[in-house]
């Protein structure tokens, strides 16, 4: 009988989350609305909250019958979290003392103080939202007063966290396939436009050349020859770009070392520095108490940095470029901000510089693939990427990367 009984509640539970999605939410209004009907469907959950792996960190995403704003604002570093040591767990999993909230982080148990600040005891179950074979963030429900849950909170917090693991694995499936639709359509667009411009060009300097016998100079005949040597370098260019952003598609594996940091950053300037205009003043400036080494793959590293502050020098012909150097003790983070007063972009153009093949400077030569090789090559590295430009004030792009990859 018991077992009829979960199965109708079963069905209750999985009506009632249907009844309330209109398919139109985005991932935070999605969680939200899941939590607050898991609390008001297990008569034992006073509070909950959802938490997603973010890289290396670990955010909260929604949370109900907390202090308002408490819940939605925490991030703490994933391996400061309790719940770092349970990350293999598959399952369902019971925590019963604020004992398991201990952690190295003075954040972290500053956090668990600040969200349980009211309560003695409590008691949390956890399950792990999952896409594929990865655990991608957990669902969690708090009780005050019991000393353990029931087996029925316990089934139907694994519904709730299927239902959401369902809704992540069905919106990582749908933007797989967004964005294969579009490179398909952007490689198309890239080869037929970008590749054959300079193919033209070669062509057709090297008809005039065939085509002029006698008729042209030998000064002339140089002119075209270098002619046809800058198309051929610029397509040469164009197309070792496109092999660099293939390969980051399929690429998987990551050379971890441990390495200087301020070292890597001088190295990689130096690469570009020589590109820098006489008007230009070039600052490079580390804060105090930054720690001396990161644990990041150094080559792909140094592409990022030669690529952010190469753009900075480029299109900045007088002013500055700063390079600053910081490290965020809460979330374990160091941060390099690359400011310049070069033209500026469009504020509402920002959000394509990401996009491959696109070329917000069509006056200077290039693929339009930097900024997007960047961007996969930050996401390899755990690390995160955010711009902000105005028209004639300059660009400024944060970098953020992980003191550790794990």
């Amino acid at each position: 009988m018991n077992c009829e009984n979960d199965i109708l509640s079963n069905f209750e539970l999985m009506a009632e989350l249907s009844s309330r999605f209109t398919g139109e939410e985005n991932e935070k209004e999605f969680m939200e609305k899941l939590l607050s009907v898991a609390i008001e469907s297990i008569p034992e959950a006073e509070a909950g909250s959802i938490w997603l792996i973010d890289n290396t960190l670990y955010r909260a995403v929604a949370g109900y019958n907390y202090k308002e704003g408490i819940i939605e604002n925490l991030v703490v570093p994933l391996e400061d979290a309790y719940i770092h040591k349970y990350l293999d767990s598959m399952d369902i999993i019971e925590i019963n003392s604020f004992e398991e909230f201990t952690s190295p982080s003075k954040l972290f148990q500053d956090n668990v103080k600040l969200i349980h600040a009211k309560h003695e005891t409590m008691i949390t179950l956890a399950y792990p939202l999952k896409v594929g074979n990865k655990v991608k963030g957990h669902i969690y429900i708090d009780n005050f007063k019991l000393k353990r849950f029931s087996e029925t909170a316990k089934k139907s917090l694994k519904i709730f966290g299927s239902f959401a693991s369902t809704f992540l694995t069905l919106k990582s499936l749908r933007d797989e396939e967004k964005n294969a639709n579009e490179l398909n359509s952007i490689y198309l667009s890239f080869i037929t436009h970008e590749v054959r411009t300079p193919l033209t060009a070669i062509l057709g300097y090297a008809e005039s050349i065939l085509r002029g016998n006698k008729d042209l100079t030998k000064d002339e005949i140089i002119d075209l020859v270098k002619r046809i040597y800058m198309s051929s370098r610029h397509m040469n260019s164009l197309i070792t770009d496109l092999s660099t952003f293939n390969k980051l598609n399929r690429e998987e594996e990551l050379n971890i070392s441990e390495v200087h940091l301020k070292f890597l950053i001088y190295e990689s300037i130096s690469i570009v520095e020589p590109q820098l205009s006489p008007e230009v003043e070039l600052n490079i400036k580390f804060g105090e108490n930054i720690p001396e080494m990161i644990e990041t793959d150094p080559i792909k590293m140094k592409q990022i940095l030669v690529n952010i502050v190469g753009n900075a020098i480029k299109y900045t012909d007088q002013g500055y470029v700063n390079v600053s150097i910081d490290f965020d003790e809460k979330t374990k983070e160091y941060i390099i901000i690359v400011k310049d007063s070069g033209p500026g972009m469009p504020e509402d153009k920002l959000e394509d510089v990401f996009k491959p093949f696109v070329r917000l400077a069509k006056n200077k030569p290039g693929s339009g693939l930097g900024l997007a090789i960047v961007k996969k090559l930050i996401e390899k590295l755990k690390g995160r990427i955010r711009i902000d430009s105005k028209v004639g004030e300059g660009t400024t792009v944060e970098l953020r990367f992980p003191q550790k990859i794990h």
